[in-house]
């Protein structure tokens, strides 16, 4: 004899199913369920103008750069495009790219050995194997690999994640911030590390708190992410749909079968942040499946919501 929760797993298994079988969709592809995309193609093309500033002030060395967004805004995927493309791209000889994580903890001296061992990928900077005790001396080696990037005329951006972790700690985030004032002030006539920080309006305020100086040479500061509207939204539905069903993705996909009613709904509820608008096409699609084994009817409307979730 099963038990309650049983029960719910193999009705709900043979709803989706049955649901997704109806739809086209690979029974292993369900979509909306990934916090990570999957595939790249599913990502919809937002941002370009945020886009278009960022690349004008790396190509330009204009000064410092933050994105500073609420959770779920987007700011990891479009980190992950500007990393893609300086680091793999078809001009990514012309960059270094160092990628900072898991601040919470860091102090300068860890701050300039995560970003010298990061650089010692790359051939052609000479970078020690081992590192002395004194933070001083790290930063001289940082100095001295700035002198290198110099030299060939190649700027290298610095990539830092999830600066609020760090901020919840004046101490650490005080660190942190020293360490990337002293980089980022490093080169001649123009910077040799161009910073491009990441973190929620709670780290910005920390930084304009804490570093008024480097707070004055972030050339684009505090920049916000772009919100899903019907548009956006129903763009994403249809990636989502044309990857569960191992199709190619174009423009005319169709949306089906979210109705435009259904849409509607699902950006009125909705936060306009990449990450709440797929959860909230997530919800719509288990109401989906719910009302196909209830009714066999298809189509994903406004009163599908209202009914099944």
């Amino acid at each position: 004899m099963s038990d309650q929760f049983t029960d719910a797993l193999d009705q709900t298994e043979e709803a989706q199913a049955a649901y997704a079988k109806q739809l086209g969709i690979k029974p292993d592809r369900i979509p909306f369920t990934a916090e990570t995309l999957p595939n790249a193609s599913i990502a919809v093309r937002v941002n370009q103008d945020l886009l278009n500033e960022v690349a004008s002030h790396i190509l330009n060395r204009a000064g410092h750069i933050s994105i500073i967004d609420e959770r779920g805004a987007g700011k990891s995927h479009f980190r992950d495009l500007v990393y893609d493309a300086l680091s793999d791209g078809p001009r990514s000889d012309e960059f270094r790219v160092a990628r900072i994580r898991e601040v919470e903890s860091i102090t300068t001296r860890r701050f300039y050995i995560r970003l010298l061992d990061e650089l010692s990928s790359f051939d052609d900077l000479d970078v020690p194997d081992s590192y002395p005790h004194a933070t001083d001396e790290v930063r001289e080696i940082v100095e001295d690999v700035a002198d290198q990037l110099e030299a060939q005329d190649i700027a290298c951006i610095i990539q830092v994640d999830q600066l609020e972790d760090a901020a919840r700690n004046t101490r650490t985030f005080e660190q942190l911030l020293a360490a990337l004032q002293s980089v980022g002030d490093l080169g001649e006539s123009e910077p040799v590390f161009v910073l491009f920080l990441f973190g929620t309006e709670r780290a910005g305020n920390r930084i304009d708190e804490l570093r008024e100086t480097l707070s004055s040479r972030l050339v684009a500061k505090d920049r916000t992410l772009e919100r899903f509207e019907f548009a956006e939204t129903e763009e994403l539905i249809a990636r989502w749909l044309a990857w569960a069903r191992e199709e190619e993705y174009d423009g005319g996909y169709p949306s089906d079968p979210y109705t435009a009613s259904a849409i509607d709904t699902i950006v009125e509820y909705s936060d306009g942040t990449p990450r709440n608008t797929r959860q909230k096409c997530y919800h719509a699609f288990r109401a989906g499946a719910q009302q196909f084994a209830a009714e066999d009817v298809v189509e994903i409307r406004d009163e599908t919501l209202d009914t099944y979730l």
